[in-house]
């Protein structure tokens, strides 16, 4: 049969994520899963049957979803290097069930082998509705705006939709539920991986909408908000402790020199005199006695409050890093498109420059006038004329 889907990925190249379990554990969570691997097979093959047959099936396709008035489009494949196709290749066999069972129940066209029964269909439902909140996490922190303090909430509402799916048995078929079981090992693996870095916590501590009531509402440990707490104050006396000695040195040197410029009686700048200063050691404490706040832009929120915490808003640069790398491949993506191979002469200020501004004009930062302003001409007064007949081409 042509494009029987010769290339198709083996079952033994599943990721496996069977984390500490027994090797009888391992053979009944593999037994449990089987039905979603069996069914993504036959959809994955499918596709691959359909779209590798251009003159039987493909052309059969087409007809059957004019048959069901069905938009026509091509049933896409899951990839293993491309996230989230498993979800979009079941959204789509969900939608377009009638035109699949039709082709795969007809003899003639030797697609019987990936027919579905309606145990695997619903299998296949509950998969993608499980799935979607995975493609809406990749959509969100595909984003511009998502930092760091978006992570652990976002890692937490994902293992709590797992976990309660995983022991909801009248809403999932087992398969979905052992399937699930493996998920959330998997996510919690990589949850682990954020004690290995400490801008996490400090970044969440920082945010005004979450400080430690959320470590707290989540249930932590308070062995581990005392520990989170104690890493934002590690951070903050190591990096700022030489800046308040500083600041503190120039304050103490520039009310001298008022001193003895702009007075003659030393008693007029009696240091036990003196307007009372916030102690900045108290910073954080005085930050965290406060409650929390709805707040969407943390940024502004410290930005306003610097003269209030002039120590502890230099670390809001942790709060603005960004979550993921999305951002920075892009530039990498947008370089190609301003660089490419048929002009490559431009240097890297010339570069810089263009998608600087071709950035800066999607945020409306770049005005008409501007652009007329730079473009406009530079010399005044009338243009050169040049004489008639300068652009005739002659044959002699």
């Amino acid at each position: 049969m042509e494009g029987d889907g010769e290339d198709d990925e083996p079952l033994d190249m599943w990721e496996d994520f069977g984390y500490g379990l027994s090797e009888d554990q391992r053979k009944e969570m593999e037994v449990s899963v089987q039905p979603v691997r069996s069914m993504l097979v036959k959809l994955r093959k499918f596709s691959y049957a359909v779209k590798n047959s251009t003159t039987i099936l493909l052309p059969e396709w087409y007809r059957t979803l004019k048959t069901f008035r069905l938009p026509e489009r091509m049933m896409p494949r899951d990839v293993s290097t491309r996230w989230n196709s498993t979800y979009d290749m079941l959204e789509f066999a969900v939608k377009y069930r009638q035109a699949i069972d039709a082709l795969t129940a007809a003899r003639d066209l030797d697609l019987r082998k990936y027919e579905l029964v309606a145990a695997e269909w619903r299998i296949a439902g509950e998969l993608r509705d499980v799935l979607k909140i995975f493609k809406d996490a990749t959509l969100f922190f595909s984003r511009g705006t998502p930092n760091l303090t978006t992570v652990i909430p976002a890692m937490d509402h994902i293992d709590k939709v797992l976990a309660t799916c995983s022991d909801s048995p009248y809403q999932f078929s087992l398969a979905i539920r052992a399937a699930l079981a493996v998920g959330k090992a998997a996510l919690n693996k990589y949850y682990n991986k954020t004690d290995h870095s400490e801008v996490y916590r400090i970044a969440m501590v920082l945010h005004p909408r979450h400080k430690l009531e959320y470590f707290r509402k989540h249930e932590w440990e308070q062995e581990w908000i005392d520990a989170a707490l104690q890493i934002v104050r590690d951070e903050f006396h190591r990096s700022y402790a030489s800046l308040e000695a500083d600041e503190g040195a120039s304050a103490q040197g520039d009310a001298g020199a008022t001193a003895s410029s702009s007075s003659h009686n030393i008693f007029d700048n009696l240091p036990d005199l003196a307007p009372v200063s916030s102690d900045s050691r108290d910073e954080l404490d005085r930050y965290l006695a406060t409650p929390v706040e709805d707040v969407k832009d943390a940024l502004m929120w410290w930005f306003e409050r610097s003269e209030a915490f002039p120590l502890l808003s230099h670390l809001l640069l942790l709060i603005v890093l960004e979550a993921t790398t999305v951002g920075v491949e892009r530039v990498f993506s947008q370089g190609r498109l301003v660089l490419p191979h048929v002009r490559n002469r431009l240097n890297f200020q010339t570069t810089r420059s263009l998608m600087c501004i071709g950035t800066w004009s999607l945020l409306g930062l770049v005005k008409y006038k501007d652009v007329k302003s730079v473009f406009g001409d530079d010399v005044e007064g009338p243009e050169d004329e040049l004489p008639t007949g300068w652009d005739a081409i002659t044959v002699s």
